[in-house]
């Protein structure tokens, strides 16, 4: 066989295994092999400013949605998604009623098939919560209200606990779902807009040590006390919040005991979207090994 043939049978056969590898189907976010990792929990804490949107890819290719961000940050949490090739979400989590968390759910809603909700049970009298619930009947998408205690059975690997809920009696903010994400030996506590006194609430609670935290309320200062980083025993902090917001976030208060702790700190405003991926063994954030608390 001359040259030129072998260069095209090694071409042709280049093409036949790699055709294979795709199956004929476009690469998506659950089906990626990354590398430094197999069978991953990837979590990405969107930036949308001074909001939070947080999204979840299970290891077994369910998706789950946490919050929208603000009005004006809804198209940009679609075109992150559609980034991801994520046409479908397997469930919506609405956190609490607040306009920086639900702003943006009304357009993902409009534009990605959303299979159900979780909601936190508070009800509002805003017009973005009213436009929100009216979206959801319209689309016939099943709510759910959140229940302390309940679990969330996705994926059988991963599991996923309600530690906070909503109350007529309790602020916007202190009815926030609490989740937290157990995959094997790391764990990742989201608190929404908590305040201090649903911290004092989960501190009585055994099961809210994890290595990542997800500051509460955008490193308010009526957040984050000392007790609750102690009692969590965080590695990582993840803030999401934008530079220029009118309410001081993050307060110094915070993210003095922060630093003291020696908690390594990841926020919107200086990475954009953060990515955070594990096997349940290591944990990576921006593709960097963390090393986490035993």
């Amino acid at each position: 066989m001359d040259m030129k043939k072998k260069r095209y049978s090694l071409l042709l056969c280049v093409l036949v295994l790699f055709t294979t590898f795709l199956g004929g189907e476009k690469i998506d976010a659950r089906s990626v092999n990354y590398g430094y990792i197999t069978h991953p929990l990837l979590v990405y804490f969107f930036d949308v400013g001074q909001g939070d949107s947080i999204f979840m890819n299970l290891p077994n290719g369910k998706t789950v949605l946490i919050d929208g961000g603000d009005v004006e940050h809804g198209n940009a949490v679609i075109k992150k998604l559609k980034k991801l090739h994520i046409d479908r979400i397997d469930l919506l989590i609405s956190t609490h009623p607040d306009i920086d968390h639900i702003g943006g759910l009304l357009k993902v809603m409009n534009q990605i098939k959303i299979k159900a909700i979780l909601d936190s049970g508070k009800k509002y009298n805003s017009h973005s919560y009213y436009l929100y619930k009216k979206e959801a009947f319209q689309k016939n998408i099943p709510i759910q209200i959140a229940k302390t205690n309940d679990k969330i059975e996705l994926d059988p690997n991963v599991d996923m606990t309600v530690l906070n809920s909503g109350k007529p009696s309790r602020t916007n903010n202190d009815s926030s779902i609490v989740l937290k994400v157990a995959y094997e030996e790391i764990s990742i506590l989201l608190t929404g807009d908590i305040e201090s006194k649903a911290e004092k609430r989960l501190i009585k609670n055994e099961n809210i040590d994890a290595q990542v935290l997800k500051i509460p309320h955008h490193g308010s200062r009526t957040s984050t006390s000392e007790s609750f980083l102690f009692a969590v025993n965080p590695s990582v902090a993840i803030l999401s919040y934008d530079k220029f917001n009118i309410f001081g976030h993050p307060h110094r208060s915070v993210m003095k005991r922060l630093r003291h702790l020696g908690i390594k700190q990841f926020a919107t405003v200086d990475y954009g979207d953060i990515e955070l991926s594990t096997n349940g063994k290591k944990l990576y954030i921006e593709k960097e090994e963390v090393l986490v608390n035993p």
